[in-house]
């Protein structure tokens, strides 16, 4: 359970696009995969650490479904994988 928040968050926000954003589509994908990436690695070295960014990234969750700014979408993945490693 702990496990699929992070990647169905990854699969959600994956899946939101604009044609004119700064962020494209592609750079949110591959953002998304090394996100996906430290999710994966910090479940397994750290757990503890791992369940406090699950909590806090719940806080940002909430900006992100309601817009459809792929900037936005980019920042998250950009400060969430620099957060999990």
């Amino acid at each position: 359970m702990k496990k699929a928040f992070p990647l169905g968050v990854v699969i959600f926000l994956g899946s939101i696009g604009l044609a004119h954003a700064a962020c494209t589509v592609e750079e949110a994908q591959t953002k998304a995969q090394a996100f996906q990436q430290a999710v994966v690695t910090a479940a397994q070295k750290d757990p503890q650490k791992y369940q406090q960014a699950v909590t806090a990234m719940q806080k940002d969750l909430p900006a992100l479904q309601s817009a459809s700014d792929m900037d936005a979408l980019c920042k998250f993945y950009d400060d969430w994988t620099k957060k999990l490693k």
